[in-house]
């Protein structure tokens, strides 16, 4: 989706961090059909045991009930080393949330800061946004991609914002920095166009 991912070789084991936030049956599911082998990381000692490859921040549950699960086990930190090592990861829904410092969904509850910037909560035409919607892209292969939403919160803007949707108002649905993709959006529920997506994402 990028030059930097183009060409490269994809991951052999996805870890799915536990956020005991949901059924995640549907992500298991698109990445199995994609091809990958995947594993749940449920503690930091799981990336090592496992040889994990790529991560993915799953996109179930609150903004305060998924960083307190990734404190509590502390993959928060290794959250934080595996973006400073360059390593691929991608995050879905709250999974993009997270990234940044905080959330109005529950406020004073930090988190993992990667990126600067608030989630906030959309004005939206209805509450949650649920549904198909089209996506705004300089870039081809998210342009005018139509994906599955649902969500009450997002980020309104970002200095790494990769694509853009308007539900009410315009707020990001992708962003992008070096092997790290996150989407508001999800790509495991958004048929062969959102698995596309993730194998292109998921490329080291």
């Amino acid at each position: 989706m990028s030059a930097g991912l183009n060409g490269s070789v994809e991951p052999k084991v996805v870890g799915v961090i536990n956020t005991k936030a949901g059924n995640l049956f549907s992500l298991y599911a698109c990445l199995k059909r994609i091809g990958y082998t995947t594993v749940q990381i449920n503690q930091p000692s799981d990336l090592e045991v496992n040889q994990v490859d790529a991560l993915v921040i799953p996109g179930q549950g609150r903004f305060g009930q998924v960083m307190k699960q990734l404190s509590a086990t502390g993959l928060d930190a290794e959250i934080i080393d595996w973006v400073k090592q360059d390593k691929p990861l991608l995050g879905i829904c709250v999974g993009l949330q997270v990234l940044f410092n905080q959330s109005e969904e529950d406020p004073g509850i930090p988190g993992l800061g990667i990126f600067q910037g608030k989630v906030e909560r959309l004005n939206s035409p209805k509450q949650p946004m649920v549904g198909w919607s089209k996506l705004s892209s300089g870039m081809s292969d998210l342009n005018e991609k139509i994906v599955y939403f649902v969500n009450s919160y997002g980020i309104k803007e970002s200095k790494v914002t990769a694509a853009t949707v308007t539900y009410g108002e315009q707020f990001v649905a992708a962003i992008n920095q070096g092997n790290i993709w996150a989407f508001q959006f999800h790509p495991e529920k958004s048929g062969d166009t959102g698995e596309e997506v993730i194998k292109q994402c998921l490329s080291s």
